[in-house]
């Protein structure tokens, strides 16, 4: 408790402010009465990879899987596209993960109809074409299905969107990261800050490292997949901002994801908003509007919380053997916490882990306390989970979750 006594200040950068053009759709050389989906422009801006299904010139025709299909510029418009070029396309399940940073490699995914897969897979471009892709495997998805994935062109981070065995909805979002020996993590689910009991999908980075886009229903969005984002705090993988929707004109009372930004003046996206049902690739010219900006946080002091909770009320959330889910009594003190907090909207939590158990136990109630809160009105933006390094660890299954007030 000393830490919390002193005063902390604590400053965050804070990302760009970014405005969106309205959306356009592209020509016929791309979309076409088939789906578009998975946008990626290689580092040089002339290249469009991206994926088609339900197409009849697909690999094995219209009801075989989609195929990876390109397209590149001509007079700041694109060509009509191809996918004859990739000799990786088959009658399987075809999917763009990535462009590396000389965009001269690419990450995908050749599966099943069934999506199991163990890794993906890594082609190189020689004078001759497209190499036979490489596996990359990684520890921890054999087996499982996955729905997507993205591979930063530096290919130091990889996102999934995949249902694993902590998924806490229909697909999460999880992060793998290469070590110097050139070994991959297994992939960590990002948790509760951004995964919900719906879908998150379509995962990207920004150049910068710094936001993560991806699309969800599992918001209080427009449609039926909205596009959000989150920035990186501390420069950890681990900690998040809390997700927010993109708005419009981005998003639509439709389907909208597979989002990706270049140069922070392009962004393409996919969205079934054309109506018909299937998805077309749309491109949007981005402004960059207020510049980053410092937010100050000062955690509050013995006597501020006295004033507002009551001297003897605690903040700790203590966790039985094994237990994830908050007991009868601490919903109460969760929610009379919250009842004080309501309008107070300069104050935000930090729900932190003071006793580490296991990974998973933590994860879970933090979750849990974290669900509690926002039943009882706390908005999600102002709940923030941290996932640094807790101050005691338990061998015994217990765990301690502690709420630190901070404007």
């Amino acid at each position: 408790m000393t830490s919390f006594l002193v005063l902390i200040i604590a400053t965050l950068s804070a990302a760009q402010v970014l405005d969106y053009s309205e959306p356009v759709r592209l020509s016929s050389f791309v979309n076409t009465d088939a789906e578009e989906t998975m946008p990626l422009i290689s580092s040089d801006g002339n290249t469009l990879f991206f994926v088609r299904a339900l197409s009849s010139l697909n690999t094995g025709g219209r009801y075989s899987g989609p195929d990876i299909w390109s397209s590149s510029k001509n007079d700041q418009e694109w060509k009509k596209a191809d996918n004859k070029k990739f000799p990786f396309n088959t009658k399987q399940n075809n999917i763009i993960a990535g462009v590396s940073a000389d965009g001269k490699g690419l990450y995908v995914l050749n599966s099943s109809s069934s999506n199991k897969i163990n890794g993906i897979s890594f082609s190189k471009k020689t004078k001759d074409g497209w190499d036979k892709p490489e596996l990359i495997s990684m520890p921890g998805i054999d087996g499982l299905g996955c729905t997507g994935f993205y591979v930063s062109p530096e290919s130091d981070v990889i996102f999934i969107s995949m249902k694993g065995m902590d998924t806490r909805g229909e697909e999460d979002l999880y992060i793998t990261l290469k070590d110097k020996s050139g070994n991959w993590s297994t992939p960590r689910n990002l948790g509760p800050a951004i995964n919900t009991a719906g879908f998150e999908i379509s995962p990207f980075l920004s150049a910068n490292k710094k936001r993560l886009y991806f699309s969800s229903n599992g918001y209080a969005g427009k449609g039926d997949g909205d596009i959000y984002y989150s920035d990186r705090l501390y420069d950890s993988w681990e900690t998040w901002t809390t997700p927010r929707n993109l708005g419009s004109p981005i998003n639509s009372d439709k389907f909208d994801a597979y989002f990706s930004i270049y140069g922070d003046t392009v962004a393409y996206f996919s969205s079934n908003r054309s109506g018909g049902g299937l998805a077309d690739i749309y491109k949007s010219n981005v402004t960059v509007g207020d510049e980053s900006y410092a937010i100050t946080q000062r955690y509050l002091t013995t006597k501020e919380i006295g004033e507002m909770l009551g001297a003897t009320v605690s903040r700790k959330i203590t966790f039985e053997k094994n237990v994830t889910e908050v007991s009868s009594s601490q919903k109460e003190l969760l929610y009379y916490i919250a009842t004080k907090l309501l309008r107070k909207t300069d104050i935000n939590v930090h729900i932190v882990i003071q006793e580490e158990s296991q990974p998973e136990l933590n994860e879970a109630r933090q979750a849990s306390v974290y669900d509690q809160l926002r039943q009882a009105g706390i908005e999600s933006y102002r709940l923030i989970i941290m996932t640094g390094k807790p101050k005691t660890t338990s061998t015994t299954g217990k765990g301690t979750i502690e709420l630190n007030l901070f404007r």
